[in-house]
């Protein structure tokens, strides 16, 4: 049986999520691909890349995000991402993934227009 404390590859559904300053930002609700969609209390649910992932274990995901630098890379949907070099979207995949690039562009713009930063 693994520690609590055991280095995991990918986060786990339900594990607290913490930023890089040690604030709980919330919990791991879902996975899709190199994606992890962060459960918020009492705010709007939003997506994150693996990538910030400082590591993982059975109880805890540590970002290397600090909590005012989370907002700059939520995302409202998991993105496309190629684990194969020589992997090719469709022409309708790429308009729907610019699409919905620029719809979180035009909201994050009005966010900081509105200074709701």
């Amino acid at each position: 049986m693994s520690s609590p404390t055991h280095q995991v590859r990918a986060p786990i559904v339900d594990t607290p999520v913490f930023s890089a300053d040690g604030h709980q930002a919330g919990y791991v609700s879902e996975i899709h691909g190199g994606y992890f969609k962060l459960d918020v209390p009492m705010a709007k649910d939003y997506w994150l890349s693996t990538v910030y992932i400082a590591g993982s274990t059975l109880d805890r995901v540590s970002l290397t995000l600090k909590k005012d630098e989370m907002d700059e890379h939520r995302l409202s949907a998991p993105g496309a991402e190629a684990q194969d070099p020589d992997f090719v979207i469709s022409d309708v995949q790429a308009l729907s993934q610019r699409e919905r690039m620029e719809r979180e562009l035009a909201a994050q713009n009005e966010r900081l227009r509105r200074g709701d930063v």
